[in-house]
């Protein structure tokens, strides 16, 4: 058993504030802690008390990057969302192994990858390890910024985009995934990889965090193109509500996707369904197996309204216009 995870109360990242609403607590399988997920006043929910910056590194099992490398499909996808013509300079902050960026560089771009850990890489690209903030990278220096699902996993977003806001050159776009907290269901799924996912978004707090650093969203997609959610659990959370207030994930979550311990369905079904129906009790797959019903159906109202679990925002520099 690993030592414990240390933390800290933190204040609202966004706002500073220190008025926080308790959402949920959920006991992670990796540290076997248990952390809580509130929601200040602003929008933003985030981990409070929070890993301190040393402890980072210690969320994430050596196996962390088996489900998530080699989609070459998905990097197809992402690619769609880059400015049109290669040949410019592309940063992907949090880039792993390096499979986005070498894909990129099949098609023209200019690639370099920054990642707080070392993995082993397969591919011939130019790679940084080490603390993103504290890296000398020049200003002004690139045509794109890409995040794919990286700002949630970070103690400080606002400085991430303060530094992304110096690294983009005049046209240069700042391409970024992160969790919609703000979409029907997600205040109070437990299916955020907490505490991995340290801050969750909506909408509103993306483009406050953009403006403060002089920056806006030219287009926020609300869909599935690149990564899915689905608010899980709705249907426990429920029937516990009738009797009170509900916060504990393990009481009211979808066991048997619980069982799936962060990883993907894909290439994991058979193992998962072992797990399942050794661990998950028969009258509890049943009201789970109703639950993911639930779940599918309100993801999919989620992407007809425009408010999908999961957001991919496309942001520019501000400039003034001056005549």
């Amino acid at each position: 058993m690993m030592d414990p995870i240390p933390t800290q109360y933190v204040s609202c990242d966004l706002c500073g504030s220190e008025d926080h609403e308790l959402l949920y607590r959920r006991l992670d399988p990796v540290t076997q802690q248990e952390y809580n997920l509130v929601r200040c006043r602003c929008g933003m929910a985030f981990v409070n008390p929070m890993p301190t910056e040393e402890a980072i590194a210690r969320l994430y099992p050596p196996d962390y990057l088996k489900d998530k490398q080699g989609n070459l499909s998905m990097y197809d996808r992402m690619m769609t969302f880059l400015p049109r013509g290669a040949g410019g300079r592309l940063l992907d902050v949090g880039c792993g192994r390096g499979d986005f960026i070498n894909h990129a560089s099949r098609s023209g771009w200019r690639v370099e990858g920054v990642d707080l850990l070392k993995w082993d890489s397969p591919h011939n690209v130019p790679i940084r390890v080490g603390d993103f903030l504290n890296m000398d990278l020049g200003e002004a220096q690139y045509d794109a910024v890409t995040a794919w699902a990286l700002l949630e996993h970070v103690r400080k977003p606002s400085l991430f985009f303060r530094k992304v806001a110096g690294l983009l050159s005049r046209e240069g776009v700042f391409v970024f995934v992160v969790p919609n907290f703000g979409a029907p269901g997600m205040s109070v799924s437990c299916t955020e990889d907490i505490p991995r996912h340290l801050h969750l978004f909506t909408p509103r707090g993306v483009a406050a965090h953009l403006r403060t650093h002089g920056m806006e969203a030219s287009s926020i997609i609300h869909n599935d193109k690149i990564y899915t959610s689905y608010p899980f659990g709705l249907l426990r959370h429920a029937f516990l509500r009738l009797r009170g207030r509900e916060t504990r994930c393990a009481r009211y979550e979808n066991q048997s996707v619980a069982a799936l311990r962060n990883r993907q369905i894909r290439g994991n079904l058979r193992p998962w369904l072992a797990d399942v129906v050794k661990t998950v009790r028969p009258a509890d797959i049943l009201i789970d197996a109703f639950d993911l019903a639930l779940g599918i159906f309100v993801a999919n109202v989620s992407k007809a309204i425009r408010n999908y679990g999961v957001i991919t925002v496309i942001a520019r520099k501000i400039y003034s216009v001056t005549r």
